[in-house]
């Protein structure tokens, strides 16, 4: 598969349609905001609805307005050294095509390591990655094996291990950072304050159906507006495992309880990059987003593997989610309010369609309003998509919105199932001890 186009300025609306897309989210706005407001002077009977939609609203409003105080961490001109590591699991040849990427980044050659790390892979991955790796001059990509499937949380830990970067980029097997990426998502940690840093991922195959180009608009309004919104905080709660840059200083301290963390008695095989990032937090850091540090990852494009994929989201932010709620009134005060109601919100969604859908059919209540309120929330979600993109997907976004709320009782299944430790797509055999065999590192070459 050949890589994507880097968005540019084709990809960018012209003013005309920039101007209907900016007033369309404006106009939402001022109509959510004054619905609020008739809640709030009009709070009788029942309080329950009134003040969830009145938290949901107030909410939605705010990323709104945070992503538009929203700017990229300034370019300081840095360049500490890097290592990129790469955790693979039965991925063939695509994990060629990551390391041939990750090889072509625009960034001095003497400050960049990859390393990546085959967790037990049942296929040709290992011989994949030692013939990439042969390709590229000696000692710049150091293979690590594990011996055995110990899942993608020991991977990333033994890539981390197996380097002394001052900065770790994490690639999913299946990304590929544009070549400018690494040099730019760098450049926040200028700030010392700074501990993590998401990139921008954009969905690679987008256009193979309806469910990729859903992903698609998802992905990026979810990028664009909510962590815009939560960097302005200086709280992303969760950098993305696809392209994400972590301080070594921020990482190491939390390097063995992240990995060997445990939930309800049970060892967390999944989660990885929430559960890093909400440590790193709770440790004091700055989390931030970085928009012009962009990648691609291919998305699920059949159903049955979406949704194994939701539930295994799902999981890790019913785990995630509060454990953040609990230490960041003092992590990062600021952030509070959001996540407050981010998390007390997301667990009573289910609950409340499901009270929405019986009222309408016990009581007679009509759910216009609340699906009037989905309708319009859509529509701003595809007018910031078309706002900022031109590619045709922007409806996408406004039919993913409805799609999404559709599955949201799996939140519940996946609260039921949150002490099963499997993916769905594969299995983790934690019984084996990892038996690992290293390529040498570029230093022992350099001495060799």
């Amino acid at each position: 598969m050949s890589t994507p186009p880097l968005p540019g300025d084709r990809a960018r609306p012209g003013r005309l349609a920039s101007f209907g897309a900016f007033a369309g989210v404006t106009v939402i706005c001022l109509v959510i905001a004054w619905h609020v407001g008739i809640k709030v002077a009009f709070l009788r009977g029942d309080p329950f609805t009134p003040a969830y939609t009145i938290a949901v609203s107030g909410y939605v409003l705010s990323r709104f307005l945070l992503a538009a105080f929203y700017r990229p961490p300034r370019d300081a001109g840095i360049t500490p050294t890097v290592a990129i590591v790469v955790p693979a699991f039965n991925e063939g040849e695509a994990v060629v095509r990551t390391i041939d990427s990750c090889m072509a980044l625009d960034y001095p050659r003497d400050r960049l390591e990859l390393v990546v790390v085959n967790d037990g892979s049942s296929d040709d991955t290992w011989e994949h990655m030692l013939r990439a790796a042969a390709a590229h001059p000696p000692g710049s990509v150091r293979c690590v094996d594990l011996g055995s499937n110990q899942g993608k949380r020991a991977a990333m830990a033994a890539g981390i291990r197996a380097t002394k970067a001052e900065i770790l980029v994490f690639v999913d097997s299946d990304s590929m950072p544009a070549p400018n990426a690494v040099r730019r998502l760098v450049q926040g940690f200028a700030d010392p304050k700074v501990g993590a840093i998401s990139g921008l991922t954009y969905a690679r195959n987008a256009e193979t159906n309806t469910l990729t180009r859903m992903q698609a608009a998802r992905y990026y309004v979810s990028f664009q507006l909510l962590k815009s919104a939560e960097s302005v905080l200086g709280a992303v709660t969760c950098c993305s495992g696809c392209f994400a840059a972590y301080r070594r200083a921020a990482v190491e301290p939390l390097l063995d309880a992240w990995e060997h963390q445990r939930f309800l008695g049970v060892e967390c095989t999944y989660g990885d990059d929430r559960a890093l990032t909400n440590r790193v937090i709770k440790a004091g850091w700055i989390t931030r987003y970085d928009a012009r540090a962009e990648a691609w990852t291919d998305v699920p494009d059949a159903y049955r593997k979406f949704f194994r994929q939701q539930l295994r989201w799902k999981k890790s932010w019913s785990r995630e989610g509060p454990l953040l709620l609990s230490h960041v009134w003092r992590s990062r005060t600021r952030a509070l309010p959001s996540v407050a109601v981010q998390t007390c919100a997301g667990l009573l969604s289910p609950i409340v369609i499901f009270l929405t859908v019986v009222r309408a059919v016990v009581e007679g209540h009509s759910p216009l309003i609340y699906f009037l309120g989905l309708y319009l929330v859509s529509m701003a979600y595809a007018f910031v998509y078309r706002l900022l993109r031109k590619d045709g997907l922007w409806l996408y976004a406004f039919l993913g919105t409805f799609f999404y709320i559709t599955f949201s009782p799996q939140l519940l299944w996946a609260i039921a199932r949150i002490r099963d430790g499997k993916w769905g797509t594969r299995s983790v055999d934690r019984r084996r001890p990892p038996a690992y065999r290293i390529t040498p590192s570029p230093q022992a070459v350099q001495d060799g």
